[in-house]
Parts: C-alpha cells; sequence; structure tokens
C-alpha cells in the first residue's frame, strides 16, 4: 500500500462546518476559561474567507465546561459593542458547544507592559487613559445588559487584566473572555466549589472576600491595570508575576510534564509555593486600606491621583459610581490637559515601543534604542 511523500503536507483538519462554511485549524492559541482558543481558516463554498477564533471545550473537558461554554455564547452573543471581541455563533459537532469570535490581530496589553519594561520606555500618559476609557466602555456597556424582556443581566466581567486586553493594529481596544462572567441569565450554571473565579491577581477585595458583586468590582481591577500603565508598578507588588506564573502552568501541555520522581517532587514543592503565595495574595488583598493606596499612587501624575484613588477605593461606595463614570473623568483629563488621543496615536506609540522592544532584543541597550528613537527630524535627515 502505497503512501503520501513526506514532503505532502497533510490534509487541514476541519474543526467545524456550519451550512456551507468550514472552519480548518491554523494553530492553538492555549487555553482559556473552559475551553481552548484555536486559530482557523474560514472557507465558504466560494473559496477562503478570512479568519476566526473557535473557542471548544477541553478534549477531556467534564460536562460542566461544556455549560458554562454554552452560558458564555449566550452571553457574549447579546453583548453588542465596539470595544467588545464580537462572537459570530455558536455551533458545534456532538452537541459540543464551540464560540466562533472574530479574529483582531493586535497585541495583548500584558505583553505591551512586559515590552515597556525590557525597553525602559515607559507608555504615555495618554495611552494610559485611552485604554483604561476605551475598557470603561466596555464594561459599563456589559454592566447594563438587559434581556428580552428589559430585566437587568447585571453582568460583571470578573476578569479584567492585561491578558484580556488587546490593541489592534488598528488602534482600538477590545476587551476579551467573558468566561469567568456573573451574571443573571436565566439557566446560568451556579459555581459549586471554593476557586475565584477570574484573576486573584486583579480581584477587587469583596470579590476575594466572596461578597455580592457589581460593576464596581471590574471597575477595581482596571483601576489595578490603569495604575500599571501609568507607573509600570502593580497595586500588590509581585502579584503580576504571581499571575503571569500561574498562566504558564495553566498553559503547560501533558508532554511538556516529566513523570520522573525528581519531577514530581519538584513539581509538588512548587505547588506548595504556589499555593502558599496564595494565600499570602488573598491576605494582602483583604487587608488592603487607605495606606495601600496613599503608597502605591505616590509614582502617579499629582493631577490623575485623586481619579486613580477613586477607581482604587478600599470601600466600593467610595469608587466611581459606574464605569462611565470613570470613562467621563478619564476622557476630561485628556480634553482638559490639550492631549488629543485615539486609534492613530496609539498606533504611533505602539510603533516606537516596538522599535525600541526590537532593539533592545537585539543586544542593545534600553538607553541607546530610546536615544536613537528620539534623535531630532533634523539629525535623521543629515
Amino acid at each position: 500500500m502505497s503512501s503520501l511523500p513526506s514532503d505532502v503536507p497533510p490534509p487541514p483538519q476541519v474543526l467545524l462546518r456550519s451550512g456551507r462554511t468550514s472552519y480548518e485549524f491554523i494553530r492553538s492559541l492555549g487555553p482559556a476559561h473552559h475551553g481552548e482558543l484555536v486559530l482557523a481558516r474560514r472557507l465558504y463554498e466560494g473559496g477562503f474567507g478570512g479568519y476566526a477564533v473557535l473557542k471548544r471545550p477541553p478534549r477531556a473537558a467534564a460536562a460542566e465546561a461544556s455549560r458554562r461554554l454554552l452560558e458564555e455564547g449566550r452571553l457574549a452573543a447579546q453583548l453588542h459593542h465596539p470595544n467588545i471581541v464580537a462572537v459570530h455563533h455558536l455551533k458545534g459537532p456532538d452537541d459540543a458547544p464551540v464560540l466562533v469570535f472574530e479574529h483582531t490581530p493586535g497585541h495583548r496589553l500584558d505583553t505591551l507592559l512586559e515590552a515597556s519594561t525590557r525597553a525602559r520606555l515607559p507608555l504615555s500618559e495618554g495611552f494610559a487613559l485611552y485604554v483604561a476609557a476605551e475598557v470603561a466602555d466596555a464594561l459599563h456597556h456589559a454592566h447594563n445588559l438587559t434581556d428580552e424582556h428589559g430585566r437587568a443581566l447585571q453582568v460583571v466581567h470578573r476578569d479584567v487584566g492585561p491578558y484580556n486586553i488587546l490593541v489592534t493594529e488598528h488602534g482600538t481596544v477590545k476587551l476579551l473572555d467573558f468566561g469567568a462572567a456573573w451574571s443573571r441569565l436565566p439557566g446560568r450554571v451556579t459555581t459549586t466549589d471554593s476557586e475565584l473565579p477570574g484573576s486573584l491577581a486583579y480581584a477587587a477585595p469583596e470579590h476575594v472576600a466572596q461578597l455580592g458583586l457589581d460593576g464596581r468590582a471590574d471597575m477595581f481591577s482596571l483601576g489595578i491595570v490603569l495604575l500599571q500603565l501609568l507607573t509600570g508598578r502593580h497595586l500588590f507588588e509581585g502579584a503580576d508575576r504571581f499571575e503571569s506564573e500561574r498562566r504558564r502552568r495553566r498553559e503547560r501541555t501533558p508532554a511538556q510534564d516529566s513523570t520522573t520522581r525528581e519531577h514530581a517532587l519538584a513539581a509538588a514543592m512548587h505547588e506548595a509555593i504556589s499555593h502558599a503565595a496564595e494565600i499570602e495574595l488573598k491576605r494582602r488583598i483583604l487587608a488592603y486600606g487607605q495606606e495601600d493606596l496613599d503608597e502605591a499612587t505616590r509614582a502617579v501624575p499629582a493631577a490623575l491621583v485623586p481619579l486613580v484613588r477613586r477607581a482604587l477605593a478600599p470601600d466600593r461606595v467610595e469608587r466611581f459610581a459606574t464605569c462611565a463614570d470613570l470613562a467621563r473623568a478619564l476622557r476630561e483629563h485628556l480634553r482638559r490637559t490639550g492631549q488629543p488621543f485615539g486609534r492613530p496615536e496609539a498606533l504611533t506609540e505602539l510603533a516606537g515601543l516596538r522599535y525600541a522592544a526590537l532593539r533592545v532584543q537585539a543586544g542593545e541597550s534600553p538607553d541607546a534604542a530610546l536615544e536613537d528613537r528620539l534623535l531630532p527630524e533634523d539629525d535623521l535627515a543629515s
């Protein structure tokens, strides 16, 4: 029996068919809440139709993961906002739900923060306020979502962080992944375990205390992101490193795990250290008070300190009433200080950051890369 030559690529794997449209596997984009993200090629009957991102249950998914993915799809289908990644439809073979999202090439905010740190090139105040205001708009839309009968769904995202914020190649800001969201959606799956939905590193004190939540919990999370964009520092020192490590462990595949006794012991020790770090971080968040806030905002530009302190107030009663109010305050500051900022300015800033980061990655010092980037135009022309 003859076999195909080794240089002939295998036929593409079709992940999903929907009417006359099929989706072919390109590559995995890693895990997400209750599922795996996959980049797919969309093919219509007449030919290529662009790309899409599919979210499907893990291969060894429990029934609850599929139900939660279905719940996410039902909620995401009702969110229609330019700053929220759109879901096209929900479908899947053998009753396994698959979400089909728009493909939005760009840079996640956590990678931009890392590049900023490596290049020693702080992000501008205008960029920070622009991103935070756009995300606040998206959250306000979600928080005020109603069902077809006009009943408030009281959505809370519960996982606002740099890893769930995307700046697209067109300078648009997108909020991602409502997989950890809470809502009053009919038929919602009730959480039965004690694990905190979403990221601990960006959780509001009332979330960690497992109190009833509203949109001000998301505002607090966004306030931490804003603080990082303005100062390069997290509200709780080391919490961002804890979150990055936790996400790396989640992305490990079984093939990357060794079965040797030495590696098993090392993994168990690492898990114990991580658990202890989690307990300590929870303690710090629950003990968070005005003194911590005052210390964290010392590096914030003076004119912005009252605004940042209000978004990050330990008591949610003292925060902005809504994310729309926060967005309005951010844009008012930009207007008052003469800092017009939108998609074109965001793209210019990202281009400069990418240039400096690539220079540093190639071996240049951050100072040399920054100095070259800031040469006057007359010097460049000579």
